[in-house]
């Protein structure tokens, strides 16, 4: 078997662990999922460096939910950083309140909180002030790798336990999961983060169907009949999401 096989299967038998492991704490997340679109709520995401491409993931997408908002924020994403200095800008207490103070957060939304290593202080931050604002956090880490490390939060709180509710991706501490002697490589927390953030949303559709429920759904724009569809969830959503 060679490294590309290698990792494809790793990933192949990961995303079966979380199935696995992980199905009652999907099926509360896709509850509350369920529950914000039900209520007209909107579904943040938030992580900072690499897990933003995760912020992305719901967003705007062909056979995705039209009331998603991602928190971005130059600052904490990978390509704009500025200065050396602000890659450790996601250890620090506080720029959580900051961000969130520019978005209209209220009770019955839910928001995906991304941090792989479970740890960083903005993240746990964004765990603690969704439980003051009534939006349900699902934290999404690898919570073997945020025991074995430890907190950057005063609280000495991790992810996992500061969320409403911990989606454990089971992956390999360090991120990178093939092994090449002398170092591993091969990230695999975009992978499985995307793979939970889309089965629970999944799950959420099928629940308000099964309530009878017509859930706001985006189609491909590259189908036909694909913008006309799309246009009117667009043009209501533009008014919360400013680059939607």
């Amino acid at each position: 078997m060679n490294k590309a096989e290698e990792y494809m299967n790793y990933a192949s038998t990961l995303l079966q662990k979380v199935m696995s492991e992980e199905a009652e704490n999907i099926e509360k997340a896709a509850v509350a999922v369920k529950n914000t679109m039900s209520s007209g709520g909107m579904l943040y995401t938030y992580g900072t460096g690499h897990s933003t491409m995760l912020c992305m993931e719901p967003f705007m997408r062909a056979g995705g939910f039209g009331a998603c908002y991602p928190i971005l924020d130059e600052r904490l994403m990978c390509h704009t950083v500025k200065k050396p200095e602000d890659r450790f800008l996601e250890r620090e207490v506080g720029v959580t309140a900051e961000i969130f103070k520019k978005y209209p957060l209220k009770k019955g939304d839910s928001m995906f909180i991304f941090c792989y290593g479970g740890k960083n202080a903005t993240s746990i931050d964004a765990c603690l002030l969704c439980k003051e604002l009534g939006v349900t956090s699902m934290g999404i880490s690898c919570v073997d790798q945020a025991v074995m490390v430890g907190s950057s939060h005063p609280s000495g709180l991790l992810v996992h336990e500061a969320c409403d509710i911990s989606l454990d991706t089971h992956g390999a501490v360090g991120d990178a999961a093939i092994d090449f002697g002398d170092f591993t490589f091969g990230p695999i927390s975009t992978v499985i983060g995307a793979a939970i953030v889309q089965a629970v949303q999944c799950r959420a559709v099928e629940l308000m169907l099964a309530d009878g429920e017509k859930p706001e759904v985006l189609i491909s724009a590259n189908v036909p009949g694909g913008d006309e569809h799309n246009r009117p969830i667009i043009e209501k959503y533009r008014k919360i999401v400013p680059f939607a």
